[in-house]
């Protein structure tokens, strides 16, 4: 039943093209910050060369905690209400690596944004599901997963694009702005 009033606000590419973008949040958020490293360790004054690589794992640290939360939150309380939560804890995650002054907050800021968008990753899954299965389901999944798969090999291309223009902190800024469009495109169009 859902499947249908999905369907008939969204065609089936756009949903793909929804889950899609909200799902990659997470890999672009990991994968674009990787030619930044060296530089944000500089800025905020690292002085252990390995350090800056604490900025890679305490994203999926975050992660691993919000794949716990997310899914049984999401049966209680509504799938999209929680992602819209996710999505707010991983905007503020990057709003704190934005503006960190040191190593620590910009740490508190990417375990956030892993937090948060484990919920994109979890729930765009569990939307999927609630709403297919079968070979149509395998159908939806396969093509999200081309563009998902995807995502990891551009984004540091992406990245180092925003570093020769700017500074490592837009980065952040684009993050934000990503989840911001994912949030907005969620908010009008998903039932």
């Amino acid at each position: 039943m859902r499947k249908q009033s999905t369907l008939t606000t969204l065609g089936p590419k756009e949903f793909i093209a929804m889950m899609a973008m909200v799902m990659s949040l997470i890999a672009l958020s990991i994968d674009a910050m990787l030619p930044a490293l060296s530089q944000i360790g500089q800025d905020l004054g690292i002085s252990n060369p390995n350090d800056p690589q604490k900025i890679v794992s305490s994203i999926f640290l975050g992660m691993s905690f919000g794949f716990l939360v997310y899914g049984p939150i999401s049966d209680a309380y509504g799938r999209k209400k929680v992602l819209f939560y996710g999505v707010a804890i991983f905007i503020l995650g990057c709003l704190l690596s934005l503006f960190a002054a040191n190593f620590e907050i910009m740490l508190l800021g990417r375990f956030l944004q892993g937090f948060g968008g484990a919920a994109c990753r979890i729930l765009s899954i569990a939307m999927i599901r609630d709403q297919f299965s079968g070979k149509e389901m395998a159908k939806i999944m396969s093509l999200i997963m081309i563009i998902f798969i995807l995502v990891p090999a551009v984004a540091p291309s992406l990245g180092q694009v925003v570093l020769l223009l700017y500074s490592w902190r837009a980065i952040f800024a684009l993050f934000i702005i990503v989840a911001i469009l994912s949030f907005v495109w969620l908010w009008l169009r998903q039932q």
